[in-house]
């Protein structure tokens, strides 16, 4: 059953469905499948359901931003998950400006957005250049390009994720202004 998602989100990543209604190849479209199944599966929090879609071994690379990151493993790659969703991070809008396909790589582009509490920041600079208040949430944003290679089986081997510049604190939040990102709240 694939995990539901909130509806201002799923527009976000619309142009990678839109992307996948209109594909003909069938190898460019089970590619683009399981990509967007992920995505769903991140936002969601469904860890289950995002590991279904990625090889025993994943390998992530974070590239720019303040350093470069690796995650070698699938143990590392689900407590990069796991601090994510405990951060509200993986609750985002990823506004895709680009997808290429073909047959064994996605690519995405576009501009992530999270709201994440200023204590999930640690030394980063609020819109004013002040500190952060640790218990503010904030709208935060960033340009990036990610790099999906895709398995002659079907699955994601990893990503490359290409930071175009460190998150960028746009601003506070005020409590329920963005009810898809951020930290699920009970209603």
């Amino acid at each position: 059953m694939q995990p539901e998602v909130h509806p201002d989100a799923a527009a976000s990543w619309r142009l990678l469905t839109d992307r996948l209604a209109r594909e003909t190849d069938p190898v460019h479209r089970r590619n683009l499948e399981v990509v967007a199944r992920h995505v769903v599966a991140e936002v969601a929090g469904d860890l289950e359901a995002l590991e279904a879609t990625l090889v025993d071994e994943p390998r992530y690379t974070f590239w720019g931003g303040e350093a470069a990151r690796r995650l070698g493993s699938l143990e590392d790659v689900r407590g990069f998950y796991s601090t994510n969703i405990r951060a509200g991070k993986n609750r985002l809008a990823f506004d895709i400006t680009r997808v290429l396909v073909d047959a064994d790589t996605v690519v995405t582009e576009g501009v992530f957005r999270h709201v994440v509490e200023g204590a999930f920041l640690p030394g980063r600079p609020g819109p004013d250049g002040g500190p952060l208040d640790p218990q503010t949430s904030y709208l935060t944003a960033y340009q990036a390009i990610v790099v999906w290679p895709i398995t002659p089986q079907g699955l994601i081997a990893g990503e490359e994720i290409y930071l175009g510049e460190p998150h960028q604190v746009q601003r506070a939040v005020s409590p329920g202004e963005f009810p898809h990102l951020g930290r699920q709240t009970s209603a």
